[in-house]
């Protein structure tokens, strides 16, 4: 408990001003490059306990990988970096990245059509989950933080009351501490915790503090002001009824998230997906949810923006 602490507080020394002061943001993408590598290496290590890869069938699916986290996250894009409008890189790159996949097939006589489909897992929940992200941050740091509340306060509150009140199982036959009144209530109070921040933006960090100067200089008010008509004087009752539902469904996809990393682990008999983080396991082990809700978070928003636009984007 003690190792996962200290390596807690050392993420959070870390991440806390790489996502959020826009100075770093070179260091933020990085990061995420990082990230994508050692994450991707994670699940080749995780299949690689049924079947040995190649050293050139893992760089190639980390290489495929790294390619669609670039193009679908338009990474190493500057402070004007808009990812709504940059997307149309995928009509090429993702044909492209697919027949080099598919092509492992006739090049590799031990790589098959079992294995073109644990490739795809990983360049889908990796590449996409991790470029997922870097939209977020690039939309703002509110969304990006917005992310984490969503992701840390639903496991804390779903953890505190399944273990005093947990009596029915949630997945008993993927992770039998989990249970239905600990996930109820992380999901409640964790919309309660998420939802509040975006709504109250503007009262928690007001650009008239030192903080509020540094992580919000546009002075936005809620999630959605500065990004979607639906945050341009609108009252925050016609905002919640947006952003509840939005942080509800996102409480449910964290807890799917760990609980589908749970299922990959038993399914390959594997304690953690890594050792990288003592106390934690491996990065997919720490963020699995936060890939899991970036996907949705990502997916709704860009639907948002393109229904109800507005054209200013602040990072």
């Amino acid at each position: 408990m003690k190792q996962r602490l200290i390596t807690g507080l050392v993420l959070a020394a870390i991440l806390i001003p790489v996502t959020t002061i826009p100075v770093f943001l070179e260091v933020f993408q990085i990061l995420m490059t990082l990230f994508v590598v050692i994450a991707a290496y994670e699940m080749i290590r995780m299949y690689e306990t049924e079947k040995k890869f190649k050293w050139f069938i893992k760089i190639g699916i980390v290489v495929l990988t790294l390619g669609t986290f670039s193009s679908v996250g338009g990474v190493w894009g500057n402070t004007d970096h808009n990812p709504l409008e940059a997307n149309g890189l995928l009509s090429i790159t993702i044909p492209i990245l697919t027949i080099v996949l598919l092509s492992f097939l006739v090049f590799f006589k031990d790589f098959n059509g079992a294995d073109v489909g644990k490739a795809l897992m990983v360049i889908n929940y990796v590449g996409l989950g991790a470029a997922s992200i870097v939209i977020l941050r690039f939309l703002g740091v509110r969304f990006i933080v917005y992310l984490l509340l969503i992701t840390s306060a639903t496991d804390v509150f779903a953890y505190l009351f399944g273990s005093k009140f947990g009596k029915h199982k949630l997945a008993p036959h993927i992770s039998p501490k989990k249970s239905w009144e600990g996930a109820i209530a992380g999901s409640i109070l964790g919309t309660l915790v998420a939802a509040t921040f975006a709504l109250g933006y503007g009262t928690f960090f007001s650009p008239d503090t030192a903080l509020g100067l540094l992580v919000n200089p546009g002075g936005e008010q809620t999630l959605l002001d500065n990004f979607s008509s639906l945050g341009v004087n609108k009252s925050l009752w016609i905002q919640g009824l947006v952003i509840v539902p939005i942080t509800l469904v996102a409480t449910i996809l964290a807890q799917m998230g760990d609980l589908v990393a749970s299922r990959l682990k038993r399914t390959y008999n594997l304690k953690d997906f890594g050792t990288i983080l003592p106390g934690h396991g491996g990065l997919l082990d720490r963020f699995d949810s936060a890939l899991f809700v970036a996907m949705f978070l990502a997916a709704i928003f860009i639907l948002i923006y393109r229904l109800y636009p507005t054209f200013i984007i602040n990072v």
